[in-house]
């Protein structure tokens, strides 16, 4: 964003960037030479299975170089990397086979059996916890092929379901398990979830087990189990922000799978089911701009359009353009200087930097504003016949276009006064429109010029 937003961001930056600079101390080598290492020395393999993304980078620039976490994995794990877009990498670990997320870490035993696997990008305090608890499971651990024939034996009590669900589900997308039925995750989670009471489905350790379950073994909304998890979604507010945060993101993918699969299927029914499934898990400070009923409009929007249900899809872009247009910037600024003000012995701004970055951000939320608006009246105009209708987006573009003069909101507006008859007006704006463009051609090629004489 602008100069102060950027301030902002260094402020706290800072306090990042105070850390050892040996960190993990990670091999040279591949998986096969990490677990002869952690044989000869006791120790348990770590895996950071990662490319060039955005979270790989961010772990190798914040994480492992932290002090603590390298002391930490230094004397209990032989550490390795492997790129997953790296062809040396994939050449040198072909019997390294995950097919989930595009990065990851693994926690393995000497012998190359799982332990535990993530795939979110994890603070210091939160790969160290996951470490310890890896550490703890491997001290009696037994492997999946044992548990797989503990469990057809008849070891099916609460504890053997639970423990076998987990250990069965960390197996998900990893090595050959990808080939084979989960149809024994499935038995193992289901007769373990639903032997549970009231108060044993409400516990943290199984919301996170279900939630798991629900997210890596592809399930939809309209699946029993994703209604149970949906009951608990209450509870979050008494779980740690890790694990809460965690759940949400993960029931935020399965709606996301669930509403793509209504679209592919033309199913309304797991559209509404998907669509009502937001609002029990919306966490509110996490989106200040929109509301839960926002974010449902526009799944509807999108679903309405692609089957062509122009009554419905007409409706819903009313209601989502309605409540853009009475979102009251000026209050929402006042929440986020708010929040700014909460670091202001350590930010020490100015009363102009203050003024500054109150019009920097009141600036983007009616940029966002004006943006949404414009894009929402277009479509509308492009999908909806209806004279009547026609004039709403009318009243939409006027107050994008009053926010910031636009070419493409001015030519939109054109249209629409030509397709309802208003002939005059509408070649008035398309000249506008034109001229608005010309003008923002040449303030760039000034602002360019300016530059290079610079």
């Amino acid at each position: 964003m602008k100069k102060l937003i950027l301030l902002v961001f260094l402020c706290f930056s800072k306090q990042l960037s105070a850390q050892n600079e040996q960190g993990i101390d990670f091999i040279r080598g591949t998986f096969e030479n990490a677990q002869k290492l952690a044989k000869q020395q006791g120790k348990l393999v770590f895996i950071s299975y990662e490319n060039y993304g955005g979270n790989s980078r961010w772990m190798n620039q914040n994480v492992f170089t932290s002090e603590d976490v390298g002391e930490y994995f230094n004397e209990n794990f032989v550490s390795l990397k492997i790129n997953s877009e790296s062809l040396r990498d994939k050449a040198a670990n072909i019997d390294f086979k995950y097919y989930g997320a595009s990065s990851a870490y693994f926690f393995f035993t000497a012998e190359g059996e799982l332990i535990y696997k993530s795939h979110f990008a994890a603070e210091p305090k939160e790969l160290l916890s996951d470490a310890n608890r890896a550490i703890k499971v491997s001290k009696n651990f037994l492997s999946l092929e044992q548990m797989d024939k503990l469990f057809h034996k008849g070891e099916q009590s609460p504890e053997m379901f639970y423990l076998y669900s987990l250990r069965r589900l960390q197996a998900v997308n990893y090595g050959n398990v990808k080939e084979k039925s989960i149809k024994d995750l499935d038995k193992a989670v289901r007769g373990y979830i639903l032997g549970l009471d009231k108060n044993g489905l409400a516990a943290e350790q199984n919301v996170l087990l279900l939630c798991e379950y629900l997210y890596e073994t592809n399930k939809m909304c309209n699946d029993e189990l994703f209604t149970l998890l949906v009951n608990q979604a209450e509870n979050l507010k008494n779980f740690s922000d890790e694990n809460a945060t965690g759940i949400r993101q993960r029931v935020g993918r399965i709606i996301d799978r669930s509403f793509n699969q209504a679209v592919l299927n033309k199913n309304d029914d797991l559209m509404n089911t998907a669509v009502a499934s937001i609002v029990p898990f919306w966490h509110e400070k996490s989106t200040p701009f929109y509301n839960k009923e926002m974010v449902m409009a526009s799944y509807k929007i999108d679903f309405y359009e692609i089957t062509k249900d122009w009554n419905n899809y007409a409706k819903e872009i009313t209601t989502y353009l309605n409540q853009i247009d009475a979102i009251d910037a000026e209050a929402l600024t006042a929440q986020s200087m708010a929040e700014y003000r909460k670091y202001e012995s350590k930010l020490k701004f100015t009363a102009e930097e203050w003024t500054l970055l109150n019009d920097d951000i009141l600036n983007g939320y009616n940029e966002e504003i004006a943006y949404q608006l414009r894009l929402y009246g277009w479509r509308f105009a492009q999908n909806i016949t209806n004279k009547e209708q026609l004039k709403l987006p009318l009243k939409w573009l006027s107050k994008s276009l009053r926010i910031a003069e636009n070419p493409i909101a001015m030519k939109t507006y054109s249209q629409l006064l030509y397709k309802i008859g208003r002939q005059e007006e509408a070649k008035k704006y398309a000249d506008d429109a034109v001229k608005v463009a010309k003008g923002q051609v040449i303030a760039k090629d000034f602002r360019e010029e300016n530059s290079k004489n610079k």
